[in-house]
């Protein structure tokens, strides 16, 4: 999942990141149901144009890696699936639910250093680590800044 915290953030910092993705043009959810129970969830958005993603990236890459275009990128904000549904394949088919149409050439998630079974499963997922990130905020954790590459409109 992009980002695994050691603790629950308090209901209304979730709801301020929720609102604040949910506002971003071309913004997507999947939510995975049993039944008539909610098992999870994940969300994101297309990076705008000249987006500062990746501002806070610690390890030099090439400026042509890190361009923006509005249509270039999808942003993997959460991927989050219930206890007793973990291990049983759902964040694996929440993944693909939310990724599968996307248009863009490639997707971007961060993943807290501090959770490397959570990196270990992205890359078996094939997402490549990119780089290490730390948002210009306070006490903000360093991330793996991590792509993956998605099938093109063509290839449909």
């Amino acid at each position: 999942m992009p980002r695994a915290p050691t603790r629950s953030p308090p209901p209304e910092r979730f709801a301020e990141g929720l609102d604040s993705w949910s506002a971003r043009p071309g913004w997507t959810c999947v939510v995975g149901y049993d039944g008539d129970q909610p098992v999870g969830y994940a969300y994101g958005a297309p990076l705008l144009e000249g987006s500062r993603w990746w501002g806070g990236l610690l390890t030099d890459v090439p400026a042509d890696v890190t361009a923006e275009t509005g249509t270039r990128t999808y942003a993997l904000s959460e991927l989050m699936v219930r206890t007793p549904w973990r291990k049983t394949g759902t964040a694996r088919r929440l993944h693909s639910a939310l990724l599968s149409p996307r248009r863009e050439e490639r997707a971007t998630l961060l993943v807290d250093q501090a959770h490397p079974k959570v990196h270990a499963l992205y890359e078996s997922w094939s997402w490549q680590t990119l780089g290490d990130l730390r948002p210009r905020l306070p006490d903000a954790p360093l991330f793996h800044a991590m792509l993956l590459p998605l099938p093109q409109a063509s290839d449909y």
